[in-house]
């Protein structure tokens, strides 16, 4: 049983207030990638299992993307980015195995991963600026990494339809790729950029204390009227998640056969008629005895 395909993150965006500096991350593949969803994540543990699939080389292509300022409320609508939500989704076809992280909570460097397939899978990279929208029209043979490095996208009102042509022309690269080769999209983004004069950061003045409790706070400006409106909300991303998994629905099947057996049981116990004299002794056999 499934929620609405565009998932739990409509969800999460109801308490998208409780994640801060937080961004998604999607994959998308023509080839079998052993991949693993989840709602959040820190950057390391993603980049750690994305290296590890990876490294076997598994297509011909890697589109690797990044898309700087972003969150997942943006991805809230079916209209936000189309082309990479049908992929998603499984109206693609094509697609065997996808991936999809809600909230990817720290820094995730797509760098390491261009290292690891150009030097275990000897891809060359071709860098495409997503901001002029120019890209070659052959990629050559595999393997081979496009590199799509796409513009912030501002806080102004026209982010949603900056993102929409974004995934326009990231549909327009993929349909370049032969259709004879597989290929894995790496959709990686980094989190909205805030004002400067809307950030306080505390950071201590000793040198011995490690950066991990460095605390930075920012304001959310996730119910910004340029955000999507509460009725956009109520659709959600890109992820497919199952309410009632097989093992939780085996165990509801087997606890409903054990409640039927002990009513049946219990019912049958209830039942049962002992007449009174079934407690008195017989004492016919004594009065016998005695005659």
């Amino acid at each position: 049983m499934h929620l609405s395909r565009f998932g739990l993150v409509a969800l999460g965006a109801a308490a998208v207030d409780a994640f801060r500096d937080t961004s998604p991350f999607f994959l998308a593949s023509t080839s079998e990638v052993l991949t693993n969803s989840a709602y959040i994540k820190t950057g390391a543990s993603l980049l750690k299992d994305i290296s590890s699939s990876l490294s076997t080389c598994p297509s011909d292509y890697y589109v690797v993307v990044n898309q700087p300022g972003v969150h997942s409320s943006d991805f809230s609508t079916r209209k936000s980015a189309p082309r990479l939500g049908a992929k998603m989704l499984g109206k693609d076809k094509s697609i065997r195995s996808k991936m999809s992280v809600n909230e990817v909570t720290g820094l995730f460097d797509t760098t390491e991963i261009k290292t690891i397939l150009t030097e275990k899978c000897k891809a060359q990279t071709t860098a495409i600026d997503g901001s002029s929208g120019e890209y070659p029209t052959s990629f050559g043979s595999g393997p081979h990494i496009l590199d799509i490095e796409f513009p912030m996208l501002s806080l102004s009102a026209d982010r949603a339809d900056r993102l929409s042509e974004n995934d326009g022309l990231l549909a327009d690269i993929l349909e370049r790729i032969p259709s004879d080769s597989t290929y894995t999209l790496l959709y990686a983004t980094s989190p909205r950029e805030f004002p400067e004069t809307d950030s306080v950061v505390y950071e201590s003045n000793e040198g011995s204390y490690p950066e991990s409790i460095h605390m930075e706070l920012k304001r959310d400006y996730s119910s910004n009227p340029s955000a999507n409106s509460e009725s956009d909300r109520r659709e959600s991303l890109f992820d497919e998640y199952q309410f009632f998994t097989p093992g939780i629905f085996m165990g509801f099947l087997a606890s409903f056969i054990c409640i039927v057996i002990l009513y049946i049981g219990i019912s049958a116990l209830s039942g049962l008629q002992i007449p009174y004299a079934a407690f008195e002794r017989d004492t016919s056999a004594a009065i016998k005895k005695q005659q």
